[in-house]
């Protein structure tokens, strides 16, 4: 199977690059469901404002969040890590720090070291919060597949400065 008539209409209205992901699920007849991902590997937010999925444009989040669905890799206890999306890291200066605390709806406090890792081949980096802290706090908020966490950056305190751990609050919407 391939898409022809629209495609072109369909990449640019979802804003789509190169490098970036598509996941389809056919619903049947001629009916899709599609995920799309960035390059490096968080899932690309869509804001419907009201619209049907097919009209929903690119999200205008701030410069100081970002959203993340909850998927079976995010609570796996082995192996639990949450992708920090790279435009969001770059802009927020997150690339040279190593560690964040993460404030969750019930005001806990959350120390976690951020890891990066690069892909040499394609010339990027990820950064993330990895298996032990992610995954306490997604077990102690009780987060499940579906789950919506919407994640927004704290100013520096300029009593703090910027060699200090950043804080982030999230606010969980269940899916």
């Amino acid at each position: 199977m391939s898409f022809e008539e629209g495609w072109e209409e369909f990449v640019n209205h979802h804003g789509l690059k190169l490098g970036e992901i598509l996941i389809f699920k056919h619903n049947g007849k001629r009916a899709f469901n599609v995920v799309a991902y960035e390059a490096l590997g968080s899932e690309k937010r869509y804001d419907s404002k009201g619209k049907s999925p097919s009209e929903a444009t690119a999200s205008s989040t701030s410069r100081t969040s970002f959203v993340c669905t909850m998927k079976k890799s995010h609570g796996d206890p082995h192996k639990a890590y949450l992708t920090i999306p790279a435009r969001f890291a770059r802009s927020n200066g997150i690339v040279a720090t190593s560690r964040i605390i993460l404030k969750d709806p019930s005001g806990r406090s959350w120390p976690l070291i951020l890891s990066r890792w690069e892909s040499i081949s394609r010339g990027s980096h990820r950064i993330a919060i990895r298996t032990n802290g992610w995954y306490k706090v997604y077990e102690a908020n009780k987060l499940k597949n579906g789950d919506v966490c919407t994640f927004n950056l704290k100013p520096v305190s300029s009593k703090s400065g910027s060699k200090s751990a950043r804080v982030m609050d999230v606010q969980i919407t269940c899916g």
